[in-house]
C-alpha cells in the first residue's frame, strides 16, 4: 500500500474519531476580555473562544478607537471531564484605548458547517488614569509600595455558628511580579479552616482610583466558624519582589538577573460577627446550617417482627459537617431504634468555589408490630439564603412487616400457650413425690426469692434518685469528667497512631465537651469569655483557667494549621488530662 495513502486513511480515522467525540458536546462561540474599565494608555486583552466545532472564515470586529498591540494570537486545547470531551479554539487581542469614553467591541464571527455563528458584543470603559511620574529610586520605591497590595476579602462579614465562608486573599499590582512569599502562618482561631486548592486563578485587570491594576486571587479559604461572637482574622504579611524600574537596559540572558526591589505587604484585620441560630428549632434540627440535599434508603422493604432493619441517611452540604447530629426519624411508637452511628464522612471537595461535603447516618431499628408503613424521615437544616428552617423530607419507604416467631416476641395475655401451661400445672400431683421440700410454702418463698430482691433493688434504687432528684442535667454534670478522660483516652490513641488531625479534634472535643457539661453552657454559645467567667464565678483559680484556655487554643491552631509534630502532642495530650482532673479537683473541693 502506498504510505502517503496509507498516513492519508489515518489522519481521515482520527479526524473523523475527534469529530465524533466533540459532535456530542454543544457548539459555543462567545467572546471575553479581562477588563470591564481600563485606563487611557493601559491595556487589556480580548478573546474569541470558539467550543467543540472546527470553524473557519474567522473575521475579528473593527476595534475601533483602540490600537492594536498584537493578535490574532491562536491557541487550541482538549479536555476531557467525566468522560466528556471539549475542544476549543481561541483567538486573542491585546489592545490599547485611544481616548476615554465608553465604546462597544462588536461581534467577531465564524462559519460552522455552513452556518455563521457570532459572539456577543463586548462593552468597556475608558477612564483618565493618575500621574504616576516619579523622578528618584526613593520615590520610585515609594510608588510601588502604594500600587502594589494585598486584600483579604470575605464572602460575607455576618455569618451564623456553623456556616461556610469564603476568603480570598487577593493581590493587585501596576508592576511586574516576580514572586511573593507569606511571612507568617495564619491563625484562625474560633474557625475550621479549609484551603481550596481549585480556583479561578486567572490575572484580571481593575482599576481602582484612577490606576490600572492586574489582580489575581493568590489564597482561597474555607472558613467555619464554631462559637458566636465577633472573631477576628489576623493580617496577612506577604513579601513581594519586583523587576526595579531604573535598572540598566542591559541584555538579559540566562546568566543575568533583574534588580529587584523587595516589599512587605499585608492585609487588613478583619472581624466577622458570628451569631447563634434562632431560637426553637424544629425537632428534626439536628445543627446543620447552608444549603443541604438529603436521600433516605432502607436495606430491606418485608421483615418480620423479629427481624432488624436499617435506614441510611445521606445528608449534602455546605456547612461544617462535624456540626451535624443524627436527626431524630421521629418513626412513632411503633418502631424501636437500637443504634445510631456515622458510616461515612466524606471529606470536603471544592465545588464552583465552595466546599461541599457528605455524612451518611445509619439507624438500626427494629419493628413492633406488623403491618404496613411508609416511613418519611426527615432533615431540618437552617438555610443562610431565607434565615429560616427548612425540613426535608425522603421519598416514602414502604415497609412490609409480618408476625415474627412467637417464641421470641413477648407472649400476650390468656393466648393459646398460657392456657396449655395452666391445664398442665392443674393435673400435676406434687404431694406425691418423695421429696416433701416441693410443694410446700418453704419451696414457693425460695423460688420468688429472686424476684422479690430484685424488684426491691430497682424499687430503692427510684426511691434513692427521686430523693436526690437528679435530673438529666445533673447527670450530664456527674459523668463530665469521665466522659473529658475517655475521649482522652482516644485522642492519645491517636497520637500513638500519629493522627495529628484526629489526634488534634478529639482533644478539642473533649475540652469543650466537658466544659458544656459541667458548666451547662450550650456548645453553640462557648466562647473562652464566657467559660473564663463562668469558672471565675465557681471559685477556680487563675492558673488552671489559663491553662484549660490554652490547650483549647493550642488544639485549635494546631487542628487549623495542619501541624504534626509529636512531642508537640505528646505535651498537650498530657497538659489536657492534668488541667481537666485540676478543674474538676477544685470544683470538686471548692
Amino acid at each position: 500500500m502506498n504510505i502517503k495513502y496509507a498516513g492519508n486513511i489515518i489522519l481521515l480515522f482520527f479526524t473523523s474519531l475527534a469529530s465524533s467525540l466533540f459532535a456530542q458536546q454543544p457548539v459555543e462561540f462567545s467572546a471575553s476580555t479581562d477588563a470591564k474599565q481600563v485606563v487611557v494608555g493601559g491595556y487589556f486583552e480580548v478573546s474569541f473562544t470558539l467550543e467543540n466545532a472546527q470553524g473557519s472564515n474567522f473575521q475579528p470586529p473593527a476595534f475601533k478607537n483602540f490600537n492594536l498591540l498584537s493578535g490574532p494570537n491562536q491557541s487550541i486545547s482538549t479536555s476531557s471531564f467525566n468522560g466528556k470531551w471539549t475542544r476549543t479554539l481561541t483567538y486573542s487581542y491585546n489592545l490599547q484605548p485611544k481616548k476615554t469614553g465608553k465604546f462597544t467591541i462588536a461581534p467577531a464571527s465564524i462559519e460552522v458547517d455552513g452556518k455563521k455563528l457570532t459572539t456577543n458584543p463586548l462593552s468597556i470603559e475608558v477612564v483618565k488614569g493618575k500621574d504616576n511620574t516619579a523622578s528618584t529610586q526613593e520615590e520610585l520605591e515609594e510608588q510601588i509600595e502604594t500600587e502594589i497590595y494585598i486584600e483579604a476579602i470575605p464572602s460575607s462579614i455576618e455569618a451564623r455558628v456553623g456556616e461556610q465562608i469564603i476568603l480570598d486573599y487577593k493581590i493587585y499590582t501596576t508592576k511586574q511580579v516576580e514572586s511573593y512569599n507569606p511571612l507568617n502562618e495564619l491563625d484562625y482561631a474560633g474557625f475550621f479552616a479549609e484551603d481550596l486548592r481549585s480556583y479561578n486563578s486567572q490575572v484580571l485587570k481593575e482599576v481602582i482610583n484612577g490606576i490600572q491594576y492586574s489582580t489575581k486571587i493568590i489564597k482561597k479559604v474555607a472558613l467555619f466558624p464554631q462559637q458566636a461572637g465577633i472573631l477576628e482574622i489576623p493580617p496577612l504579611r506577604m513579601q513581594v519582589a519586583v523587576a526595579s524600574p531604573n535598572q540598566t537596559k542591559r541584555r538579559r540572558s540566562i546568566f543575568s538577573y533583574p534588580d529587584l526591589i523587595r516589599i512587605q505587604v499585608a492585609t487588613k484585620m478583619l472581624n466577622i460577627n458570628v451569631r447563634d441560630l434562632p431560637d426553637n428549632p424544629p425537632v428534626s434540627f439536628s445543627g446543620a446550617v447552608g444549603h443541604y440535599t438529603m436521600e433516605a434508603r432502607t436495606n430491606s422493604r418485608q421483615i418480620n417482627t423479629n427481624d432488624a432493619f436499617s435506614i441510611q441517611l445521606s445528608v449534602n452540604g455546605d456547612g461544617d459537617l462535624k456540626l451535624v447530629q443524627a436527626p431524630d426519624l421521629m418513626l412513632g411508637d411503633s418502631f424501636e431504634i437500637f443504634d445510631t452511628k456515622v458510616v461515612a464522612e466524606n471529606a470536603l471537595v471544592a465545588q464552583q468555589g465552595r466546599f461541599v461535603g457528605k455524612k451518611v447516618f445509619d439507624y438500626l431499628i427494629t419493628p413492633k408490630y406488623p403491618g404496613r408503613f411508609k416511613l418519611k424521615p426527615k432533615f431540618t437544616y437552617y438555610d443562610v439564603d431565607s434565615l429560616r428552617y427548612l425540613t426535608l423530607e425522603s421519598e416514602p419507604l414502604a415497609i412490609s412487616i409480618a408476625q415474627g416467631d412467637q417464641s421470641k416476641a413477648v407472649i400476650p395475655k390468656n393466648d393459646e400457650t398460657t392456657a396449655t401451661l395452666k391445664g398442665i400445672m392443674k393435673t400435676a400431683n406434687w404431694q406425691e413425690k418423695s421429696t416433701p421440700l416441693f410443694g410446700s410454702p418453704i419451696f414457693y418463698i425460695l423460688l420468688g426469692l429472686p424476684l422479690l430482691l430484685l424488684g426491691g433493688a430497682y424499687l430503692y434504687k427510684q426511691y434513692q434518685l427521686k430523693l436526690l432528684n437528679v435530673d438529666t442535667e445533673a447527670l450530664r454534670r456527674q459523668r463530665a469528667n469521665k466522659v473529658a478522660l475517655k475521649r482522652l483516652e482516644t485522642a492519645n490513641t491517636f497520637l500513638k497512631e500519629n493522627k495529628s488531625r484526629l489526634f488534634y479534634d478529639e482533644v478539642s472535643r473533649a475540652m469543650l465537651d466537658y466544659v458544656s457539661d459541667k458548666l451547662n453552657i450550650p456548645f453553640s454559645k462557648m466562647s473562652k469569655d464566657n467559660v473564663r467567667d463562668k469558672l471565675l464565678e465557681l471559685k477556680v483559680s487563675e492558673t488552671p483557667i489559663q491553662q484549660f484556655i490554652h490547650v483549647i487554643k493550642t488544639s485549635e491552631m494546631a487542628l487549623f494549621a495542619g501541624k504534626d509534630n509529636s512531642s508537640a502532642m505528646q505535651d498537650v495530650y498530657q497538659q489536657a488530662v492534668e488541667v481537666v482532673s485540676g478543674v474538676e479537683a477544685e470544683l470538686i473541693n471548692g
